[in-house]
């Protein structure tokens, strides 16, 4: 269902309809009946459309009614209060929680505000707008990374800054890996590594919403990012979580109650990076939060919603490749669900999976190979009927070359049951990578210029759940075996010969998956050589501070300056 704005119909006898008035916070605009004292809406019954139009005319509004079900119109002010003139009549805003229990509308029409109200916060956003689109680079802000010492040694790092500045030349091209000749070490750092910008966005976002608003419980709905050191410097600040990343609602020590369950509108809640599902917006905007200005939504991630909006209004059934469990791939599956029958699958071993319920000759069959999907699909998928056509879009962090494995190996699938000749009407060409995140993509391709190098160890730094930091991982694992690392921070560096490697939870048949094992770290050389490079959510500083840490387990006649080292990134260019 598309937001678009009504176009204008003549008042019939008899033609009932509803106009809702929203304000920027969510509430909507009513007034209790005389006789009823139940809550009424902004106009509705016969005349309603017009009446609505004509009163705010009078208001001097501009504001379009939007027709989001037949019948049932949407207008959504960008102020928090009543105007002026309504006030005096007796209109005020109040929740719609508040306002489904005691409407004098019918309970079908209030069935319909409540199934759309996911649309008040993006109302007037057509398909080509963007809820938080990237800042310029004009238009960053710094200071937020400047708090105190504590965020300068976090986000800052003078080793970064010169590499970024040399090897940027384009931010969607990779180049070849930087040196840092430290003397007894030599660190390769690939020309891409480190904050995307919906990384960037999502943090600004927090910190300035923080300032701006002291005395204000300030809520993030989920973890910020994939990363414990930046989640934990913004509560230290005061920011809250509403729930943990895999959605338990987080307790209250001093109540022993949810969060969730004292809410009010009197609190701000921030939807992070990989954004939400419609579920729980849903729960923000009937408690009246105002929410779109909140929302730092990545706009690749989003990108993808649009991706898949567009291949179920072209009749694709929609398959997203990613974790089930990963808010990000929640929240697209929470998108594309409206729209198509959704399916997700996590490999190329699900692909395949998948492939035989659509090769299966009979229903029973079918109906028998497609049941361990059932709790990765949308409601009511049929596998006989809503496999026939098939669009592929993306969790944004994953790899790009098992993308393309997948969409090459249904090609085959749907080539094989359908033809050749069919082939482009049961799969979706232009689904091949267009949903992966470009920030994601170039810090892969990044890290494969530096893979041809002889190296003593590859460290890859991120949160512990965070997949575009364990894609990195896996790149060097394939390369470089038992001396690739993940970590968190320096931290997991013990000593010049042990470090703290951690097992991605990815196969749930590891027994070791989840956990921190020691493992043997740098040979006992004169000189070694590294590489370091960081996830989409690692600060900088934390990469020079592993850089310091291993520069420590040498002599100091050993190790040049910093500032010597500064003066020669990019030379070898």
């Amino acid at each position: 269902m598309s937001a678009t704005e009504s176009s204008p119909v003549p008042e019939v006898a008899g033609l009932s309809a509803t106009v809702c008035l929203f304000l920027g916070n969510c509430k909507i605009v009513v007034r209790r009946g005389k006789n009823c004292g139940m809550l009424k809406p902004f106009a509705y019954g016969e005349n309603s459309v017009g009446d609505a139009r004509d009163r705010l005319q009078s208001l001097g509004r501009e504001e379009r009614l939007v027709e989001v079900s037949p019948g049932l119109y949407f207008v959504a002010l960008d102020e928090m209060e009543v105007p002026a003139a309504l006030q005096e009549e007796g209109w005020f805003g109040e929740s719609l929680q508040a306002f489904y229990q005691e409407s004098v509308l019918s309970e079908d029409t209030v069935a319909f505000i409540r199934a759309d109200a996911i649309r008040i916060p993006y109302l007037y956003l057509n398909p080509n707008d963007y809820i938080y689109r990237f800042r310029a680079e004009r238009e960053r802000n710094r200071k937020v990374y400047q708090f105190d010492d504590s965020s300068v040694a976090l986000y800052h790092s003078a080793l970064c800054d010169a590499i970024k500045a040399v090897k940027r030349a384009k931010e969607r091209s990779a180049t070849s890996p930087a040196r840092l000749d430290f003397g007894a070490t030599e660190f390769l750092l690939p020309s891409h590594f480190g904050f995307c910008l919906g990384v960037q966005n999502a943090i600004e976002r927090a910190y300035e919403t923080l300032a701006a608003n002291p005395g204000k419980r300030v809520f993030m709905l989920s973890e910020l990012i994939h990363n414990p050191f930046v989640n934990n410097d913004l509560q230290a600040r005061g920011l809250k979580y509403l729930q943990s990343d895999k959605g338990i609602p987080l307790i209250e020590e001093a109540s022993g109650k949810a969060y969730w369950d004292s809410l009010s509108d009197e609190d701000i809640v921030i939807i992070p990076a990989f954004g939400a599902r419609d579920e729980d917006k849903l729960r923000l905007i009937e408690r009246g939060l105002p929410i779109r200005q909140y929302d730092a939504t990545c706009m690749l991630v989003e990108k993808v919603w649009k991706a898949a909006r567009r291949y179920g209004e072209q009749g694709y059934t929609i398959v997203i490749h990613g974790k089930a469990e990963h808010e990000e791939t929640k929240a697209t599956f929470s998108n594309s669900a409206k729209y198509a029958p959704s399916v997700v699958i996590r490999d190329m071993k699900e692909a395949a999976n998948l492939s035989a319920v659509i090769k299966a000759e009979t229903e029973e069959e079918k109906q028998c190979l497609f049941e361990p999907f059932r709790s990765l699909a949308s409601v009511g998928f049929d596998p006989v009927k809503d496999l026939d056509r098939l669009a592929l879009i993306n969790q944004t962090t994953l790899l790009r070359n098992e993308t393309l494995k997948i969409i090459a190996h249904f090609e085959e699938t749907l080539t094989s049951v359908y033809g050749e000749a069919e082939i482009t009407d049961h799969l979706a060409m232009s689904s091949k990578g267009d949903t992966l995140c470009y920030a994601t993509q170039v810090n892969q391709d990044a890290l494969a210029k530096a893979l041809d190098e002889d190296i003593d160890a590859a460290i890859v730094v991120g949160g512990k759940n965070s997949s575009n930091t364990f894609q990195l991982y896996r790149l060097c694992r394939e390369r470089f075996g038992k001396r690739a690392f993940y970590i968190q921070s320096e931290a997991n560096i013990l000593s010049r010969s042990e470090i703290e490697h951690f097992i991605f939870p990815y196969d749930p048949n590891d027994p070791k998956q989840g956990i921190m094992e020691p493992r043997p770290f740098l040979p006992a050389k004169d000189r070694i050589k590294v590489l370091v490079t960081g996830g989409a959510s690692c600060p900088d500083g934390i990469l020079q501070q592993i850089i310091c840490r291993i520069n420590g387990f040498f002599p100091k006649e050993s190790i040049r300056s910093v500032e010597e080292v500064l003066q020669e990134v990019g030379k070898e260019d």
